[in-house]
């Protein structure tokens, strides 16, 4: 019986088997890691927007609640998504002309892998300012 012995060094299949896990394991890892980028894009987006009604009405009112609720029901790679608004008020949720006030949209994003594995909690924060378009009397 003859055996044939190679020299030539290959891979073995466990070797092939780990690197392909790797790879996947990677790979899972960029595009998660897109989504999060493209979830702080949107709540950039959405501070943008907030600040830009809030400008034009001169009050945080229900108005602003409704469109920060239709807009963050489109963010999907992010939880706990919520809005303030920092400003010297003149009566309630009511802001004088040439009042500046800023919007700060805040949320959590998970790093993980495949699945819902929620391994790295990573808190996302968007800003916006302006100035009050509305005067009050």
């Amino acid at each position: 019986m003859t055996v044939i012995k190679s020299k030539r060094a290959e891979g073995t299949s466990v070797s092939v088997v780990v690197f392909v896990l790797v790879a996947v394991i990677f790979i899972s890892l960029i595009i998660n890691l897109f989504s999060i980028i493209h979830a702080k894009s949107q709540m950039d987006a959405a501070a943008d927007q907030l600040t830009r009604q809030i400008q034009l009405a001169g009050e945080v009112n229900a108005d602003t609640d409704r469109l920060f609720e239709s807009i963050a029901g489109r963010i999907g790679a992010a939880e706990n998504i919520r809005y303030s608004v920092s400003t010297h008020y003149l009566t309630e949720k009511k802001i004088q002309l040439a009042t500046p006030f800023s919007v700060t949209v805040t949320g959590t994003a998970y790093l993980g892998g495949f699945g819902d594995f929620n391994i790295f909690p990573i808190n996302l924060v968007s800003y916006g300012a302006g100035i009050s378009e509305e005067y009050w009397k």
